[in-house]
């Protein structure tokens, strides 16, 4: 039978894995974290979600009691709601600034550190760079189009390519295909980032100009969703 300690230490450390599991599934990180660390995680979490909720002097969610060696509790309900609202903003607040490179662009100007907050260079590259791009494989085949989507592990690098041209001897040759899903199988030995379509081709111009579509209709469907 669990202890009140063990009881109360785990109350506590609820708000602190709610915000971890919406971190995880907003913030690309590492998959591979023991329990200890997951645990840690929540611990820190924890802690910086009931220091905000203490600035609005509200009461704690759940007290607990403990007589006779029986367990008995009260329950605030307005409390509950604004500590799991807290619990689901921070994690939100925490992924804008890490996938934005914020606190690390920060740190970077100051010199303090020249390292980014993503999880790998192939993250750092798709954030932030023009998704025009030409791949070229093992095999000596060369393949342009718009990245639209990419792998979160870079070790099994999957990469979905809109409006796909094969390049051959120098000439762009349409597949007709709305897009192409790339996977580890088919060998990638470097991607090459173009420039924005002005600096480029009239073919390439073309192809810019539905991958600026593709990616605005994208866009809004996500918008849509959110609504």
């Amino acid at each position: 039978m669990p202890t009140f300690q063990a009881i109360q230490i785990f109350i506590f450390l609820i708000p602190g894995f709610i915000s971890s599991k919406f971190l995880d599934s907003l913030v690309i990180r590492k998959q591979d974290q023991k329990e200890l660390a997951s645990i840690v995680d929540a611990l820190i979490l924890s802690m910086v979600i009931y220091t905000i909720y203490s600035l609005t002097g509200l009461p704690s969610p759940i007290t607990l009691d403990q007589a006779n060696s029986q367990f008995s509790y009260n329950y605030d309900a307005k409390s509950f709601v604004i500590l799991l609202g807290i619990s689901i903003l921070l994690p939100m607040l925490l992924a804008f600034v890490a996938n934005n490179d914020l606190h690390m662009k920060l740190a970077r100007i100051f010199r303090i550190t020249n390292k980014t907050s993503r999880l790998s260079v192939w993250h750092d590259i798709f954030y932030d760079k023009n998704p025009l791009v030409i791949i070229d494989f093992a095999d000596e085949r060369r393949l342009f189009g718009w990245v639209e989507h990419f792998s979160d592990d870079p070790d099994k690098p999957y990469l979905y390519i809109a409006q796909p041209q094969w390049i051959v001897n120098d000439k762009y040759i349409p597949t007709g295909l709305e897009g192409m899903l790339i996977t580890p199988e088919q060998k990638i030995s470097y991607i090459e980032f173009l420039k924005y379509a002005n600096e480029q081709s009239p073919e390439i111009d073309k192809v810019s100009e539905k991958g600026d579509m593709n990616v605005r209709r994208n866009k809004s469907r996500k918008s849509n969703k959110s609504q």
